[in-house]
C-alpha cells in the first residue's frame, strides 16, 4: 500500500519525521546541533523522488504496456502491438500472436480510433502473472467506417492476462473482450457486429 517505489510521498513523510526528530534534538541537546543536519530531510526528499523516477515497478510496467497498446490503436501502429504481445499468445478466438495482429490490422481499416479513456481498471499481480481488467470509452475517428454508420463511440470491457518474461518485461499472453456497450460478448461475436 505504501510503496516508496510508486509513491514518493512516503519519503516526504519520513523527511518530516526526520525534521521533527532533529528539531527535538536541537531543543534538548543544543550542543549536538550541526550545520549539515538540515540537509538530512532534503536528501531524503531528493532520494525518494529519485527512487520513484528511476525504479519501475511491475504495476508501472503493466500500465506502460497497456498505454503502448492504446497508442498503437490510436496511431494504427501494428509494430507497437507486436511488442507487447507474447510469442505464445492464444485466446478463445485467436490461436497465435499472428492471428491476433492480423485481426488488429483489419480493425485498423474499419475502426479508426481517435481516443481511448479508462472508465475503470483493476489489476491483480501474482508472482509472474497478472490480470488487468478495464472498462474503456472508445471514441472513433470521424473517417472510421464505424463512425460513418452512426456509432461515434463504444464502451468496451476487456481482460488482459500478462506474463513476466525473464528480461522482466510484462507481455500479454491472453485477452478477452467481456462487454461491448455493457452487453456481454466474446471474441467470436465481435466479428459478427
Amino acid at each position: 500500500m505504501w510503496n516508496i517505489f510508486e509513491y514518493p510521498f512516503v519519503g516526504l513523510g519520513i523527511a518530516v519525521l526526520a525534521m521533527i526528530a532533529l528539531w527535538l534534538l536541537w531543543i534538548f541537546k543544543p550542543e549536538k546541533k550541526r550545520k549539515w543536519h538540515p540537509l538530512i530531510p532534503f536528501i531524503i526528499i531528493v532520494l525518494s523522488f529519485a527512487v520513484e523516477y528511476f525504479v519501475q515497478t511491475d504495476r508501472e510496467k503493466i500500465l506502460g504496456a497497456i498505454d503502448k497498446g492504446i497508442r498503437a490503436f490510436e496511431n494504427q501502429k501494428i509494430e507497437l502491438i507486436k511488442e507487447i504481445i507474447s510469442d505464445d499468445y492464444s485466446d478463445s478466438h485467436h490461436a497465435s500472436k499472428e492471428s491476433l495482429t492480423a485481426h488488429c490490422h483489419v480493425l485498423f481499416e474499419t475502426a479508426a480510433i481517435e481516443k481511448v479513456t479508462f472508465l475503470s481498471r483493476e489489476m491483480l499481480i501474482e508472482d509472474n502473472r497478472a490480470t488487468f481488467t478495464a472498462e474503456m470509452f472508445v471514441k472513433f475517428a470521424e473517417e472510421s467506417e464505424i463512425a460513418k454508420i452512426g456509432k461515434a463511440f463504444l464502451i468496451v470491457k476487456a481482460r488482459f492476462h500478462f506474463i513476466k518474461t525473464p528480461t522482466k518485461r510484462w507481455l500479454i499472453n491472453n485477452s478477452e473482450i467481456l462487454e461491448l456497450d455493457r452487453k456481454q460478448i466474446n471474441w467470436g461475436e465481435v466479428n459478427k457486429i
